[in-house]
């Protein structure tokens, strides 16, 4: 009976450290904050069949040595940082902007120095939204005809797959097109690709 219990005892200890690991890993850690900057900005999509929420203030820089990082938290001394954390590469923060204003910022570059996070309530993880739309189609779909209606830009298209990667262009909200291409019955299904884990270089 002692070694049952020593074996099992063991084995709620090694569970309760994976996690942690697999927590710490990941390089995001749970904090209050980033549940309410994505429940502040209203917005929720669906990527890679979990939902996720934009966060507000939001922003992921990539890394490429402590000079990217510095410049990334200078950019952001005109508004209160909230919180910061990494993802990969990526430096993660949330500034104390309103959805309009990081909407504003969104539109105003295509070639923008970061990309907007969202939050996924059921793993508590941040995403990285990459810019891209995957849309998912059938037999005798065009996707040059769906450029062409949108106003995007196509930038892959694997007929093998029935698969299609779409960007929007200066102007356009991603989650809007992205609302109307699964609402205009051309496709089976449209996504805003997100990141949400990344391999730590070593």
């Amino acid at each position: 009976m002692k070694l049952l219990l020593a074996v099992a005892f063991t084995l709620v200890s090694a569970s309760s450290c994976a996690s942690t690991e697999i927590i710490m890993d990941r390089g995001v850690e749970a904090n209050p904050v980033i549940a309410q900057k994505a429940q502040d900005s209203g917005i929720v999509f669906l990527s890679n069949a979990d939902q996720y929420q934009l966060i507000a203030g939001g922003r992921a820089t990539k890394s490429e040595g402590l000079a990217s990082v510095m410049t990334a938290s200078k950019s952001q001394e005109q508004s209160e940082l909230l919180w910061q954390g990494t993802n990969g590469t990526f430096v993660l923060s949330i500034s104390d902007l309103t959805v309009s204003q990081q909407r504003a910022q969104a539109l105003a570059s295509s070639s923008s120095s970061y990309n907007q996070i969202a939050y996924n309530p059921r793993t508590g993880g941040i995403g990285v939204i990459t810019g891209q739309i995957i849309v998912s189609y059938t037999d005798g779909f065009d996707s040059e005809f769906l450029e062409a209606s949108y106003g995007i830009q196509l930038l892959q298209d694997f007929a093998h797959l029935k698969t299609a990667f779409y960007t929007v262009n200066v102007g356009q909200d991603i989650f809007l097109i992205t609302d109307y291409l699964n609402k205009g019955g051309l496709v089976i299904k449209a996504e805003v690709e997100v990141m949400e884990n990344f391999a730590v270089p070593n």
